[in-house]
């Protein structure tokens, strides 16, 4: 069986922060200076082993005002 191994692609694109190669792949990022990129030519992009068990959200509000210019 042949094993999996980090494949980041130089292009705008979804990610998968669950992935176990992520940082590994964030550190070929930054060596390379890539601006984005994306998790389309991994073989990992779908696994999920290591996403939470409860829904990552937030259920309340945070107060926003707006200042009048010079206030």
């Amino acid at each position: 069986m042949k094993e999996a191994r980090p494949n980041p692609s130089p292009k705008n694109g979804a990610r998968n922060v669950f992935c176990p190669y992520y940082s590994k792949c964030l550190d070929t990022v930054i060596q390379n200076a890539w601006m984005s990129w994306d998790c389309h030519l991994c073989g990992e992009r779908f696994n999920g082993g290591a996403k939470p068990e409860f829904e990552l959200t937030v259920n309340h509000s945070i107060a926003y005002y707006e200042l009048a210019p010079g206030l």
